[in-house]
């Protein structure tokens, strides 16, 4: 097939930095040559009661589930409802498919879904992963952080709901409006390391959204994960180009969200992408490609900059290096500068775009504070900068017996005592959540 990006998109997903949105359109492929697409037989369901069995439901028609799923609930009891895709979901529980099979062979670690079927997170399993797997609630109770996701243990996140909670479910035309208002006024908010993922994304790969869905553009607006120096691809089913009546369509996600779409065999796409992710999954997939030096690795997460008395080098590193298997982009003056680089104008400009500032507060600290020093200089920066910001941005993180500093005690600080807790600083740095 034409596509010409696959080294960008193989280098992503190599490194763990492509996200991987999944639409309700997305077949299922049961290697026999039978495909369909599992929202589809919702619909027919649906359909079947309201109207009668009819072999004469096309595919456009059934392709609708939201229009379907609100007439059905207009006729019938909510309850009816529930029962309906309860019965189509425990029916695909058994199902295999071969593309998400081959979806789940590949090293992603964030998967997110609008799709209500079991599909992904089976094939996840039977490729012995183990996927946490959390939901979207747009009218209830929400966490504010999300378990640790790698390689072996990706995230699945629900975004229309768990059918095991009947109320977060999304499926109708008013429940969809809904999902979308409580999205927009983050009532109740995303969990925020997710937020924090979709914001600093670099990468993102769309398969089985419907190229005239209205609600994927308000949701890309919304989920803001498409900005300026991300980029992204989106795939709809069919073979050849777009015809005239997709062309506005085509040039809208390109000028708007920077996404470039093509119209293929998604079976034929992903086939392609795992044998040019082979060697890397075979090799231990991301796991493998990270064992590079963190200096030469692309991060895409959080910027962070440490400051840190001289005398306290060896922690600030080691706090890099955790930061940095947590994919944050830690920036440490010897990890980043480089001869000849002007130390006051770079560190400024540095700290002005960083998106948090972990401050080393310690016995060394304390008496560099008592004079002239560089660092004293960048907590200046970093208080100035802050009064910018709409989120917390200055985090103290002690690593010794020494009190805060004075102008550290409105903050609350992360105590850095055992290797557990690193993880507690990564936790704090993500609970901030991101600037709007």
């Amino acid at each position: 097939m034409e596509f010409r990006e696959w080294d960008k998109l193989v280098y992503g997903i190599d490194r763990g930095e492509c996200i991987l949105f999944l639409g309700p359109q997305l077949p299922l492929d049961r290697g026999d040559g039978q495909r369909s697409i599992p929202a589809e037989g919702l619909a027919a369901r649906l359909l079947e009661q309201l109207d009668g069995a009819s072999s004469a439901r096309t595919s456009t028609e059934l392709s609708d589930l939201a229009r379907i799923s609100q007439r059905f609930l207009a006729q019938e009891a909510e309850v009816d409802l529930e029962m309906e895709i309860n019965r189509w979901h425990q029916g695909l529980t058994e199902q295999r498919s071969t593309l998400h099979d081959h979806l789940a062979a590949l090293p992603f670690r964030l998967i997110l879904t609008n799709s209500l079927d079991p599909l992904m997170e089976m094939a996840l399993r039977r490729g012995g992963k183990q996927p946490w797997v959390e939901r979207y609630h747009y009218k209830g109770k929400n966490k504010q952080l999300l378990p640790e996701a790698t390689e072996k243990t990706p995230l699945l996140f629900q975004l229309y709901g768990s059918v095991s909670e009947p109320t977060s479910i999304v499926i109708t035309e008013t429940q969809l409006l809904d999902f979308l208002a409580a999205l927009i006024s983050k009532d109740p908010p995303l969990p925020n390391d997710l937020n924090a993922a979709l914001t600093n994304g670099k990468l993102f790969l769309f398969l089985g959204f419907g190229l005239h869905q209205w609600y994927l553009r308000i949701l890309l607006h919304v989920l803001k994960v498409l900005r300026r120096g991300s980029r992204s691809f989106a795939f709809e089913l069919g073979e050849g180009g777009f015809d005239a009546s997709a062309a506005d369509a085509v040039l809208f996600y390109q000028q708007n969200f920077k996404v470039d779409l093509y119209k293929a065999d998604i079976f034929v796409f992903v086939e392609e992408l795992l044998r040019r992710c082979a060697p890397a999954v075979a090799a231990g997939g991301a796991t493998a490609v990270r064992s590079e030096p963190a200096e030469t690795a692309t991060r895409s997460g959080p910027k962070v900059f440490i400051c840190h008395a001289s005398d306290d080098k060896e922690k600030a590193h080691e706090i890099h290096e955790h930061l940095v298997g947590a994919g944050m982009d830690p920036w440490l003056d010897k990890e980043a500068l480089r001869g000849g680089d002007r130390w006051d104008a770079l560190i400024e400009s540095t700290i002005d775009t960083v998106d948090y500032f972990v401050v080393l507060n310690s016995r060394h600290l304390h008496l560099k504070a008592q004079g002239a020093s560089y660092v004293n200089k960048e907590i200046k920066v970093a208080l100035r900068a802050e009064d910018l910001r709409l989120t917390n941005f200055v985090i103290p993180v002690k690593v010794d017996d020494a009190p805060l500093l004075p102008l550290f005690t409105k903050y609350h600080a992360v105590e850095l005592r055992g290797s557990e807790s690193f993880r507690d600083l990564v936790r704090a740095i993500k609970r901030q959540g991101v600037t709007a």
